[in-house]
């Protein structure tokens, strides 16, 4: 058996990406069943631990970003995320030792397009990294704790991936389709990249061999009917609905060599696979609007100070009106920049 699990970071911003990161773990060899007895073993990840002088756990990226460890004067904003990622990238024994060398393996459907965006291009490039911005990954010895009190009886973390939507991209989804006339929201695409981005990992090689598969998804929004983008991502699945409740959504995907149980869950980065994913898009989404304050404070130009923006929608709106003669100077359009949706 294997485990997919789901979350997003940047699904309320008007500035900035979305970012949607899943993490793959792999299971008892002999097992084809799930119980909430089998769900409680990851429970471990949320035992606390003190990783490079600080108090990490496994846990909804709001909070982790947050944490009051965090904010008594971390040399990185992204400090804790980063302690925490560290652990995941040595559990997956990757063999990359900086960030700018992982982001092609992270993100591989999206890394090219970055050139084509002045506020995110430089996350393709080795050097000139904004300095509080963290880049070699904590060292094995440092994240010891970690694997001494998170390592789950039965099961480990084999991979990590994820989808980088630009504003860009999230406006041309969201275009009306010349041939329907119809209109896509971000809910539709939020779901459609978090299934293409199962659909890539179930792609591998290595789950060749696994015939049963747990996917889990963090629910966003009020909607409970899912079969439908199922369909349209796996056109020739079997999918049955196993139940569809205010709580969680599930169904069953029957491929011709593997059998998918599917879970749609409100608050479901309570789960803690679904909460490590959520670091790794919450990190992504923070180095690209580091990135993205970076280049505008370089081409600042006009009357009002420069002022960073996290891309939330007041502040959003602060910023765009402050940054209005620096884009007309860049030639920059708002359908590149401003979500539209």
């Amino acid at each position: 058996m294997f485990l997919i699990a789901v979350d997003e970071a940047g699904y309320g911003p008007k500035l900035g990406p979305l970012v949607v990161a899943a993490t793959r773990w792999d299971g008892p060899v002999d097992s084809e069943e799930w119980s909430d007895d089998t769900a409680n073993r990851f429970d471990l990840l949320k035992t606390p631990v003190r990783i490079d002088g600080q108090r990490i756990v496994i846990d909804d990226s709001k909070k982790v970003f947050q944490s009051r460890t965090h904010r008594r004067g971390d040399s990185s904003p992204l400090g804790n995320l980063h302690r925490a990622l560290s652990f995941a990238h040595h559990a997956m024994q990757r063999p990359e030792s900086t960030w700018q060398q992982r982001l092609p393996t992270l993100i591989p459907d999206d890394i090219e397009q970055l050139s084509a965006i002045p506020w995110l291009s430089g996350m393709r490039q080795a050097t000139n990294w904004p300095t509080d911005l963290p880049t070699k990954w904590l060292s094995r010895e440092t994240v010891e704790p970690a694997f001494q009190a998170w390592q789950v009886p039965d099961w480990s973390l084999h991979e990590a991936r994820a989808r980088l939507v630009t504003a860009k991209a999230f406006n041309a989804f969201c275009e009306p389709c010349p041939a329907t006339g119809r209109t896509a929201n971000k809910s539709d695409l939020l779901g459609e990249t978090s299934l293409n981005l199962v659909a890539s990992m179930l792609r591998d090689p290595a789950l060749k061999q696994h015939r049963h598969g747990q996917v889990f998804f963090d629910r966003h929004g009020g909607r409970r009917y899912y079969a439908g983008v199922l369909s349209a991502t796996f056109p020739d699945a079997n999918i049955r609905v196993v139940q569809e409740t205010n709580r969680c959504s599930s169904y069953d995907v029957r491929l011709d060599d593997q059998t998918l149980r599917m879970h749609f869950t409100v608050k479901g980065d309570s789960f803690a696979p679904v909460a490590l994913s959520s670091l790794h898009a919450k990190c992504l989404r923070e180095i690209a609007m580091t990135f993205f304050n970076d280049y505008f404070q370089r081409h600042w130009s006009g009357d009002i100070p420069f002022q960073p923006t996290a891309g939330y929608p007041v502040d959003a709106d602060r910023f765009l009106v402050a940054a209005e003669h620096t884009c007309r100077q860049q030639s920059i359009s708002p359908s590149d920049l401003v979500r539209t949706r």
